[in-house]
């Protein structure tokens, strides 16, 4: 499109019924010059909307709609279509046949050689940059700096070319920009890097990470430093912010008094929580490491390897399950119990890369399960005892009563049916015994 111009001015007419709302004369050269398609002008009476920044558009509209008769202006704009800038004259007519207004725009721009083009590109290119690009002078004063670095700190251009980096950096840290500066002075073709604070025209401290590098004349004398960088703020706080979660989540694993680990497929640790460290010490007396084989732990016995393998591999193979281990407590022997439930690891892809385990010592809660059971069993065992060895002297001792002559005491059948009364009594009294025998526990 630039291509069919020869070096020099490019040129186009167009000519507008303001009344009628229609295209009188476009020069053939329209589209090459602007950028656009013929279809351009069917589709927007005012051939500028679209191809040039809002702003300037409606700058234009605004002195276009107060044009009187006989006037004129002269209006510049740069194209989105192709960064070419124009320079456009506009005058305002009234046709003598027809009395409408007519828009006479003259159309002129500067066709610019091939070197220029690919110059302009090359700032265009760098002016769009999200990252800062500067350049230094050898006494440390900024020769450059893009529009990013401008819009971020808010800074005029004056502001900033022509003084000392020091100016844009905390008082704290400004040796670590002399010694970087120093660095790449000393070292040309060295890459230098640095992160530091800087502050904007508001004051507000950005978090910056830099890469410097000497530019060299022809000698190889250092005439410039040239620094890329990037607004690292946003990144650093989300990793301050993914450090404290990660640490609250460390801090409330390890406050609990579950065992939580993982190994990975071949059985290394990969994860161990303070308190399964701290039991695997107590029951071996070796203390586990992060990345030791799990199957080589030097107080494991082969026999807990060999069983423990066996829960790995389920778990590897995709079976998510939960088993009761059984431990010798040190101090005594007595048996400990935990709870373990096995879960394979999975990668986004659905590739499972290790076991995470979480265990739960059930002990307690095994010995309260037992002592209900056996206070359940004695309590059935007073049931029995209540209603079979209990209710037949009972029965026996009121028939007695029963039978007692209470008019005549002394009858001489009384004294053989009070004999009898003891002996039940003794009968009741044993089984009295037998059922105080099972409340309690030996």
């Amino acid at each position: 499109m630039l291509g069919q111009f020869p070096h020099g001015k490019v040129h186009c007419s167009i000519a507008f019924d303001v009344d009628a709302q229609r295209y009188l004369l476009v020069s053939d050269s329209f589209s090459d010059i602007l950028g656009v398609e013929a279809t351009h002008l069917q589709q927007n009476t005012d051939f500028l909307n679209g191809i040039i920044a809002p702003e300037a558009f409606n700058n234009i509209k605004q002195l276009t709609n107060n044009l009187t008769e006989g006037a004129h202006i002269q209006i510049n704009y740069t194209l989105n279509t192709n960064n070419r800038q124009l320079t456009e004259h506009r005058k305002l007519i009234t046709d003598a046949i027809t009395r409408h207004k007519i828009l006479i725009s003259e159309i002129t721009g500067i066709q610019l050689p091939e070197a220029s083009r690919r110059e302009q590109f090359l700032n265009s290119l760098i002016d769009s940059q999200t990252n800062f690009l500067v350049r230094i002078d050898v006494e440390g004063n900024f020769t450059y700096v893009n529009p990013q670095f401008t819009k971020t700190f808010g800074y005029a251009w004056n502001e900033i070319i022509g003084h000392h980096f020091s100016e844009t950096t905390i008082p704290q840290e400004v040796y670590k920009c002399e010694e970087a500066f120093v660095n790449c002075l000393e070292n040309p073709g060295k890459i230098v890097k640095l992160i530091h604070k800087k502050p904007d025209k508001r004051g507000f401290l950005h978090d910056t990470e830099w890469e410097f590098i000497s530019i060299i004349d022809d000698n190889g004398k250092v005439v410039e430093i040239q620094g890329i960088g990037q607004d690292i703020t946003q990144q650093l706080h989300a990793q301050e912010e993914a450090m404290r979660i990660k640490t609250s989540l460390e801090a409330l694993i390890n406050n609990t008094q579950d065992h939580i680990w993982s190994v990975d497929r071949e059985r290394r640790y990969m994860y161990m929580n303070q308190s399964y460290i701290s039991q695997i010490t107590y029951l071996t007396g070796v203390e586990p490491k992060k990345g030791d084989y799990s199957n080589k732990h030097a107080g494991f016995t082969k026999q807990i390897i060999d069983e423990w393998n066996i829960y790995y591999q389920r778990a590897l193979n995709g079976e998510n399950y939960t088993v009761i281990s059984q431990s010798a407590d040190p101090a005594g022997g007595r048996p400990l119990y935990f709870e373990v439930n096995f879960n394979p690891i999975y990668t986004a892809s659905g590739e499972i890369i290790g076991v995470g385990c979480f265990g739960h010592n059930i002990t307690s809660r095994l010995k309260n399960q037992q002592d209900l059971m056996d206070q359940n069993l004695r309590l059935r065992n007073i049931a029995s005892l209540s209603s079979h060895e209990l209710r037949r002297p009972v029965a026996s001792m009121l028939g007695l009563i029963s039978i007692m002559d209470r008019e005549n005491f002394f009858n001489p059948d009384n004294e053989a049916i009070i004999g009898h009364v003891l002996t039940v009594s003794k009968e009741i009294d044993e089984v009295v015994r037998l059922i105080v025998d099972s409340t309690f526990v030996k």
